[in-house]
């Protein structure tokens, strides 16, 4: 397959993701808060103080929405999400 085709057996990457995927469709519930409260500044230990969940787990959803985003920065995902209106910036 050329590599301007895309395959979409694996997550789009996140220009994709800004050009119409949406975060819901790609991120499952858990993540989806995750990532609202990672978008809030919370570290992990406060997100799973918050979900009444291991730090280890949070750890492991956060790597799994880097991996369905395609970044593998806290502040650029944190970014997506306000973008995307999962937290609001008021």
């Amino acid at each position: 397959m050329p590599a301007t085709e895309n395959n979409y057996n694996h997550p789009p990457p996140v220009e994709d993701a800004q050009k119409g995927f949406k975060l819901a469709e790609l991120l499952t519930g858990r993540e989806q808060e995750v990532l609202s409260l990672l978008a809030k500044g919370l570290t992990n230990s406060e997100i799973a103080e918050q979900l009444h969940i291991s730090k280890h787990t949070v750890k492991n959803h956060i790597s799994s929405i880097y991996r369905k985003i395609g970044i593998n920065d806290r502040t650029q995902i944190a970014l997506l999400a306000i973008r995307n209106g999962f937290v609001s910036i008021d």
